[in-house]
């Protein structure tokens, strides 16, 4: 490879961490950590919506002037589930999640797409 290719695959393999990895966030990689950092515990985002993964499996928040609601499963390192507002279906996914102190980082399919903000109540 010459060296100006190898330059530019180095510099495309450093610009795939995520901000939480560069943030230096402990990925929550068990059902465990969890369930001791995240279940039962309300969820705010930066618009004033909420969310709190319940302890039996079910979710429930606020959105705008909708009701979330919905269900999670733990599988293969990675929070699944399907979210719900007002009854309507709007997200099922696997995301990765990240913690620092009490905040939450949650990236999409599996680590492989955008990211979202949680601040622990």
């Amino acid at each position: 490879m010459k060296p100006k290719a190898y330059l530019i695959v180095v510099a495309l393999l450093a610009g795939s961490a995520t901000t939480a990895q560069a943030l230096d966030f402990t990925r929550i990689r068990s059902e465990h950590a969890f369930r001791t950092f995240v279940v039962d515990r309300t969820l705010s985002d930066e618009f004033g919506g909420t969310m709190v993964f319940a302890g039996n499996g079910g979710i429930g928040g606020r959105k705008d002037r909708s009701t979330v609601s919905g269900g999670w499963v733990w599988n293969n390192e990675a929070l699944c589930h399907r979210t719900r507002l007002d009854g309507l279906e709007v997200e099922t996914d696997c995301k990765h999640l990240y913690i620092r102190g009490n905040l939450i980082v949650m990236q999409q399919k599996r680590g492989r797409s955008s990211e979202e903000s949680w601040t622990l109540n």
